[in-house]
């Protein structure tokens, strides 16, 4: 049947079985068989940026290209590709990084290894996705991936910029080798560099999808006077010339010439149709001017009935597929669920008839949103030579998530418009980590939440960190009464530590919790609130910031309120993304002066505020951590001066006309004339050093 990938088969655009006309209906069914019995092999459809990559072997340095121009001119280099996405925020920085990753893949490769898979002079381009969290369409992916596809790939000549039509799939091939070795040479980072998988679309239990899916084919032919070996495009001429009779009935002759415009035969225009209608017939001309404005939709009506067949057969086929890029598929599957009857709701609630229109078309595929089936765009394979795709309800799925963030037309963003009409009662910053110890950079983000919400809750692990190797242990009371001392300092009054553990252990799972509050609690998330979940911008090994971790999110908030954009509230990586972990060490070693300089507040400004000034001895103090002998006098000469102005401004008050049943301070703590009052200084500055934790 020749259902396998033919690297090298018809390159560009992929087609659904129902756009090829030259398929025969025969063929489709063998295809839709084929799938059911698990026979059908192809890669992974994915939805990320698409890009053409190629290496410029004289000059060592990697090449894109977008279109034609670009290739003519050799491609774009990593300066003229971070111009043309300049300014674009994330796909700017997906694409440079990604661009990088691909020449350092490359460049580790042999000279004669590159030359023979791209060419002497930059000639093949390999068609290739780039998939970024942080750049991300519909679907979130886990894992940052320059992905080389299995077809596109072209050989071009450089001085037309077309394609040569020279069969490129052996060099694809070595690609392919290629990156699979030179990967596990590459350091962690930002960007797997690799060549789709190869994988068999999983089988269906039963043939009765394919058997329904044939009959239904067979049935809508058969009503048209269509055989087996006849193909989709005489299925959807017999179709147009119907609907054309239905509308007006025309002499053979210009019935021909008008379906040779509406088909957009060479040499065919409008003008050689109306040629054949008399001059003073004013109905028919007009009739042929909208039959051939109508053209495409002409045809997309025709073609409907295998659109639908096919659709419906793609859905239950993806219904298995899992995305190679995602690591909870099931997680995403519920998060695009939840965009999406967001986006129904919306619609439906909009009272737009255009809107209504586009909702009506595509619920007729998707039929709601538990049709969203799979985390993964579709699927791509080869059959004779052709290119085809299934992608199943990935695609109105899209339709209206961009009808709901963007608009289209006379329809008006409906994502905004939903979000301005829900009544805000207050907005509600819920920050979890384990913050063992907390440190500056946790205080700054805490800060750049509290001035974007009401009120901010702060969600810490209850299980404890560190006791192994070079760390001190860090435990739940002692985070609490570090951020009680950084908040009281700070005077974030909006700002709460959670009094009690969850006893959930993830302190993200509590602030799904607190999010969702399905026993009505009315500590939690309550009707009207908008939730702010807080995370930052810090990127892990491999490039995924940290508040992709909430991509799931939309699935956990409750009825009436509303989840505040993650991604556009996320807190910037203050002090280059400090670590909890090098905290520890640092209070293990007791290095009281790399403590000072790099973890506790002192005073810092920052684009949250000016963070307050914090003693360190009293975090020392919190977490029993003594101080190394070699800063002890250090410490104590300073904690001993500032105790002597602490005592000084109270006596001073004291002389001011405070007269409660204490003695009255003389306004010199230390006079020579008096040495009565040394011993009683003494004794004062010992009891609020022990005090401090730091003499015991």
């Amino acid at each position: 049947m020749g259902l396998f990938i033919t690297e090298g088969g018809v390159a560009g655009h992929m087609n659904h079985l129902y756009d090829n006309p030259n398929l025969t209906f025969k063929q489709m069914k063998d295809v839709f068989l084929a799938a059911s019995n698990g026979e059908l092999k192809g890669t992974e459809k994915t939805d990320g940026q698409n890009l053409q990559l190629s290496y410029d072997v004289s000059t060592g340095t990697a090449r894109a290209a977008r279109n034609k121009g670009n290739i003519k001119a050799g491609g774009l280099d990593a300066a003229a590709l971070a111009a043309k996405f300049g300014g674009r925020g994330a796909l700017e920085t997906a694409f440079t990084e990604a661009f990088a990753a691909f020449e350092d893949a490359v460049g580790r490769m042999s000279i004669e290894e590159r030359e023979e898979i791209f060419g002497p002079n930059t000639n093949i381009y390999y068609n290739a996705e780039v998939q970024d969290p942080r750049a991300a369409n519909v679907i979130n992916y886990d894992v940052p991936t320059v992905t080389i596809h299995r077809v596109g790939h072209n050989e071009f000549d450089r001085d037309t910029g077309k394609t040569t039509g020279r069969d490129v799939s052996r060099n694809a091939r070595k690609l392919a080798k290629a990156l699979d070795r030179v990967q596990g040479d590459r350091e962690e980072g930002k960007f797997r560099v690799e060549m789709n998988a190869i994988k068999n679309l999983q089988a269906l239990s039963d043939d009765t999808a394919a058997n329904l899916a044939n009959a239904r084919l067979e049935k809508a032919i058969s009503d048209e006077g269509i055989s087996d070996n006849q193909t989709v495009g005489e299925y959807v001429v017999v179709r147009v010339e119907e609907m054309i009779d239905s509308k007006i009935l025309l002499p053979d002759l210009v019935k021909k010439e008008l379906m040779k415009r509406i088909f957009k035969e060479e040499g065919a225009n409008i003008r050689n149709v109306l040629k054949l209608v008399d001059k003073g017939d004013e109905t028919t001309t007009a009739a042929i001017r909208e039959l051939v404005a109508d053209a495409g939709k002409l045809k997309q009506r025709a073609i409907s009935p295998i659109e639908e067949i096919v659709h419906d057969f793609s859905v239950e086929m993806l219904k298995g597929l899992q995305s190679a890029f995602i690591l909870d598929n099931e997680a995403e599957v519920g998060r695009l669920r939840a965009e999406t009857q967001r986006a129904i709701t919306a619609i439906e609630g909009s009272n737009n008839e255009e809107a209504m229109e586009i909702l009506a078309k595509q619920m007729n595929k998707l039929k709601g949103a538990e049709g969203v089936s799979s985390a993964a765009e579709g699927f791509v394979f080869d059959y004779d030579g052709v290119t085809y795709k299934f992608t199943g309800n990935f695609a109105p799925m899209n339709q209206l998530l961009g009808l709901f963030k963007y608009g289209r037309g006379n329809v008006p963003p409906l994502q905004k418009l939903d979000e301005e009409e829900t009544q805000i009662q207050r907005t509600v910053a819920v920050i979890p980590g384990g913050f063992k110890p907390p440190h500056k950079a946790h205080l700054a983000m805490v800060m750049h939440y509290a001035k974007r919400s009401d009120v901010a809750y702060v969600f810490i692990s209850p299980l404890p960190r560190g006791a192994a190797g070079n760390e001190a242990e860090v435990t739940f009371s002692q985070s609490k009464q570090i951020w009680k001392l950084y908040l009281d300092t700070a005077g974030l009054t909006n700002v709460e530590v959670i009094e009690r553990p969850s006893t959930n252990n993830s302190p993200v799972s509590s602030a799904y919790e607190f999010s969702e509050n399905k026993n009505e609690e009315p500590f939690l998330a309550q009707v009207g609130d908008r939730i702010l979940l807080g995370a930052s911008e810090k990127e892990d090994s491999k490039g995924v910031p940290d508040w992709h971790r909430f991509k799931n999110a939309d699935r956990y908030i409750r009825e009436g309120a509303i989840l505040g954009d993650v991604k556009e509230n996320a807190s910037p990586a203050f002090f280059d993304g400090l670590s909890g972990t090098d905290f520890r060490r640092t209070l293990h070693r007791g290095d009281i002066e790399d403590l000072k300089t790099r973890f506790i507040p002192n005073g810092e400004s920052t684009s949250a505020g000016v963070l307050p000034k914090v003693d360190p001895a009293e975090v020392l103090a919190i977490l029993g951590i003594e101080p190394s002998p070699e800063n002890m006098m250090e410490m104590l000469s300073r904690l001993v001066e500032e105790t002597m102005d602490e005592m000084s401004s109270m006596a001073a008050g004291n002389v001011a006309g405070y007269s409660g049943s204490q003695k009255k301070k003389k306004s010199s703590l230390i006079r020579e004339e008096e040495p009565e009052e040394d011993d009683e200084v003494v004794e004062e500055i010992f009891n609020y050093l022990v005090g401090k934790g730091v003499m015991l």
